[in-house]
């Protein structure tokens, strides 16, 4: 899970800012809180609200640039530090995740020098009874401080010391990335101390997925399933999207061919068939082998169940007093943006953080406010958090979230953005705070010198 995230010097952040997931002081909505073995209370969700180019958007796009650099390396050179002073090209750029893991709790964050594309620190702390363990810290050029004690096994940390050595001077590369290449046996005794770094990456890699306009859907896997389909059609039809069945059909090769280049159906034959021979080798007899492909707004599913056959399927769509079928790119835009993001309410096991830039997007209001309220009533999803951002006023109301669980960005003439939790202004219960925000009193609304300034430019005389 996540507790914090912290950035700096990138697009409109200057000094360092961060958006938490503790809890705060208010009372009321337990079932918001995910539930800890310790004292540290982690929400489950957290809105961020703010005026357009308040820099609701550059926090996610942070997220995703640490995410790429821990993920691939860095790549090439940015021009992405906050130009708000000139100075800043030469200064640092700071990532900083709090993270929960294991019922563990880290800090891992590194230090860039982004027109230069070079990496300049890195550090991970594990977090225990208010104080920081350090586990690694590393600057570049300088010898890579392990913790001995924390590493306790002595071959582990012979071996650490080894690929540490190898990369003092490499400032275009992580020790984390470095340390989840190709070294699964380094990781094949789970209860040895180095296993935190494929923990942390897999983090990373897997728990925390950051959705941007125009990204692609979370998980297409969950339309292959009879089950979900059943508890898809259920969502929907209490979402009032007319939507009264969701099913799978098979198609023809010979359709599908007509409407997808020759190439990509293809590529993805053979990566669903490569997939299989790799499964069939492990012995198991029930191998299945899934691919999703969406091409025009269109789902289309390969599997694959034995050496002969393969199956190509769509998903289609009945509607209440409607006796025809429509499919994925037939439905409006905003049950659409629903279907690409039904598995934050369907996911029950994987740990996931969930970040989801314009939530409204395409949404009703109320349709946006029934989102969030069915994740926050779901009882069964303790390993999942939703943070998003979103314009819709509707969402700032104390029936709904906490105090805690709404968030600002604002700048102040175009200055750096600056984040901060409505908890700090200690409103009451019974506070509209949907008027109240948009009148201004927390920030992070338009403010307009003049509306409309239209002149009538016509001759008083003609």
């Amino acid at each position: 899970m996540l507790i914090r995230f912290k950035v700096s010097n990138f697009l409109s952040f200057d000094d360092m800012q961060e958006i938490s997931m503790i809890s705060g002081k208010p009372r009321l909505k337990e079932n918001h809180i995910q539930n800890g073995k310790d004292k540290l209370k982690l929400l489950k969700f957290s809105a961020l609200f703010g005026a357009n180019a308040s820099g609701k958007s550059n926090l996610l796009k942070a997220m995703v640039y640490a995410q790429s650099i821990i993920l691939r390396g860095m790549k090439f050179s940015s021009n992405l530090y906050c130009k708000i002073h000139s100075d800043n090209k030469e200064k640092i750029t700071s990532f900083d995740f709090e993270i929960k893991i294991n019922d563990k709790y880290y800090s891992y964050g590194f230090d860039v020098l982004l027109y230069k594309n070079s990496i300049k620190s890195e550090w991970l702390y594990e977090l225990k009874d208010g104080t920081e363990n350090l586990i690694f810290v590393r600057e570049i050029n300088k010898t890579v401080n392990l913790n001995k004690e924390f590493f306790k096994e002595k071959l582990s940390y012979k071996r650490l010391k080894i690929y540490a050595m190898d990369i003092e001077n490499q400032d275009n590369v992580l020790f984390l990335t470095v340390m989840n290449k190709n070294k699964n046996a380094l990781y094949s005794d789970e209860k040895n101390s180095i296993i935190i770094f494929k923990q942390l990456f897999e983090w990373f890699k897997q728990t925390l997925t950051v959705i941007l306009p125009g990204g692609k859907p979370i998980d297409d896997s969950y339309y292959a399933s009879e089950e979900n389909l059943e508890k898809i059609t259920e969502i929907f039809s209490k979402f009032g999207t007319g939507i009264s069945k969701c099913k799978i059909e098979t198609i023809k090769m010979e359709e599908l061919s007509a409407k997808i280049p020759s190439q990509i159906l293809s590529d993805v034959i053979k990566f669903t068939e490569n997939n299989y021979m790799n499964m069939s080798k492990q012995g198991d007899k029930k191998v299945k082998s899934n691919s999703f492909l969406r091409v025009d707004n269109e789902l289309y599913i390969f599997e694959k169940r034995s050496s002969e056959s393969m199956d190509i399927k769509t998903i289609k769509f009945e509607h209440e007093n409607n006796e025809g079928e429509y499919s994925f790119s037939e439905e409006s835009d905003g049950t659409i943006r629903l279907l690409d993001l039904i598995e934050i309410l369907l996911n029950n096991k994987k740990n996931k953080v969930y970040v989801i830039d314009e939530l409204d997007r395409c949404l009703h209001p109320q349709l946006t406010y029934k989102f969030v309220e069915n994740f926050l009533n779901k009882k069964n999803n303790k390993n999942v958090q939703l943070i998003v951002t979103t314009h819709e006023s509707r969402l700032l109301n104390f029936d709904l979230l906490r105090r805690d669980e709404v968030w600002f960005a604002n700048r102040e003439k175009n200055g750096p953005t600056r984040l901060y939790s409505l908890e700090d202004y200690n409103e009451r219960f019974d506070r509209k705070i949907d008027k109240a925000y948009l009148e201004g009193r927390y920030g992070g609304v338009p403010i307009f010198e003049t509306l409309f300034p239209l002149e009538d430019d016509r001759d008083e005389n003609s």
